[in-house]
């Protein structure tokens, strides 16, 4: 009976922990995700401070990442190239996801803006944002689609 109480007592704890954590890192992404002034090229490090805490949280950054694809907020375009249409949150969050995920955001565009991709670039994803007001939110069910069904569990094995 005393066991018993003791294990269910240790698992509220371990899942208080475990909520408490989360938030945390959740924290970090809300914190830094907005102030981003700079994505360095390759090889670039120490440049920008919030860039450089997203990276650290890597994994744990990727819900937070896709959860605000569908902010609207215009913030300054932090790449290093240029874009066509102004920049918001939710622009900065895909390009993040790209560097802390591994995803390449172009495969999970739809074809037409895929085949764009010869002549635009990387540019292509930010059209495919900017071009109707419901792409985001779709891009963010192709984005929590490929979390679930490519990213976790590449995670699971990696832990192994």
């Amino acid at each position: 009976m005393l066991l018993s109480l003791i294990n269910k007592q240790l698992v509220l704890v371990l899942g208080a922990l475990v909520f408490a954590v989360s938030t945390i890192q959740a924290n970090v992404c809300d914190q830094h995700l907005l102030r981003v002034n700079y994505i360095p090229f390759e090889g670039e490090s120490g440049v920008d401070t919030h860039y450089d805490a997203l990276m650290a949280a890597r994994r744990s950054a990727v819900p937070c990442l896709i959860a605000n694809v569908t902010n609207t907020r215009r913030v300054h375009n932090p790449r290093p190239i240029p874009a066509g249409a102004p920049t918001t949150v939710g622009d900065v969050a895909v390009y993040l996801l790209a560097l802390v995920g591994g995803l390449d955001p172009v495969k999970l565009l739809p074809r037409k803006y895929r085949d764009l991709y010869g002549e635009m670039g990387v540019v292509v994803t930010d059209k495919y944002l900017h071009d109707r007001r419901s792409n985001p939110r779709v891009f963010q069910r192709r984005l929590w689609h490929w979390y679930r069904t490519t990213y976790l569990p590449s995670l699971r094995k990696g832990a192994t």
